[in-house]
């Protein structure tokens, strides 16, 4: 087992099999939702990214995240709306 990590070579290629899947099923994966998915942290990630065994998504801006978080207000009072009163 190489120094400074706790996987084994076998788990480190389920890994990066798991997150090449999760990437060809979902294009808009982000680092978060690769890593989730494949049952790691994000710097576990960036560890085989370095080695050159994956390549990552670039992070998301704040600007994306702010786009992604759903304004449940907005969204209801236009459902509301269309319900005709």
């Amino acid at each position: 087992m190489p120094r400074g990590t706790s996987y084994t070579p076998e788990q480190l290629n389920t890994i990066v099999e798991r997150v090449q899947q999760h990437k060809t099923e979902n294009l808009k994966a982000t680092r978060a939702s690769l890593a989730r998915y494949a049952g790691v942290s994000v710097s576990v990630l960036q560890r085989l990214e370095k080695q050159g065994k994956l390549e990552l998504p670039k992070p998301i801006t704040r600007q994306q995240q702010r786009k992604r978080v759903i304004d449940w207000s907005k969204t209801l009072g236009r459902l509301n709306d269309r319900r005709g009163g």
